[in-house]
């Protein structure tokens, strides 16, 4: 007797496919970051922000929008801080970052590593707006804003590279044109 073969795998082209899949990436680049040792006690990278990026420019705001929320929500349930002030530290950061990129990405004038530095910025300014009005109640915190925004320009740049690369490679392995790449 012949078994059949029930189980079909989703085709590549399948939105809910590789929303899931940036989802996955963005969660694990965001638990890999949490137990890297930082330099400065407040700075990361942002290495999940490249599955946020990639699903900007590969699906849309709409798809980047939920990459970066799910991933900060399991990303935070994982790492034991949901609810708590990191918590929404790391909402108020990202969500403003993807409001940003989304904002800049629409306009079609600005390269992948600006919309980047952009989202970065737009991270550590969230992140500063979050402590400040609903952790601390200190103005004192805006002394920070020159180091966020030195550390923004940085980490958006190794972001941005890394995601500019990581599209490149998609738009050749699906056959795709990368000029939408470039702005």
């Amino acid at each position: 007797m012949k078994q059949e073969n029930l189980s079909r795998p989703l085709p590549a082209d399948r939105e809910e496919a590789r929303l899931a899949g940036l989802v996955v990436v963005g969660l694990l680049l965001f638990i890999f970051e949490a137990y890297l040792p930082r330099p400065v006690p407040w700075l990361k990278f942002g290495l999940a922000n490249i599955a946020t990026l990639i699903a900007l420019y590969w699906m849309g705001w709409q798809a980047a929008f939920l990459v970066s929320l799910y991933r900060i929500l399991i990303g935070s349930f994982f790492t034991g801080n949901l609810f708590t002030p990191g918590f929404f530290l790391s909402l108020g950061g990202g969500m403003s970052a993807v409001l940003v990129m989304g904002a800049i990405y629409h306009l079609r004038i600005f390269s992948l590593l600006s919309v980047s530095i952009a989202g970065a910025l737009a991270h550590n300014l969230g992140q500063l707006l979050a402590a400040i009005y609903l952790l601390f109640k200190n103005a004192i915190l805006w002394y920070l804003l020159p180091y966020l925004l030195l550390t923004g320009i940085l980490t958006g740049v190794i972001t941005g590279l890394f995601s500019y690369y990581l599209l490149r490679r998609i738009g050749e392995d699906f056959g795709g044109s990368n000029g939408w790449l470039d702005g």
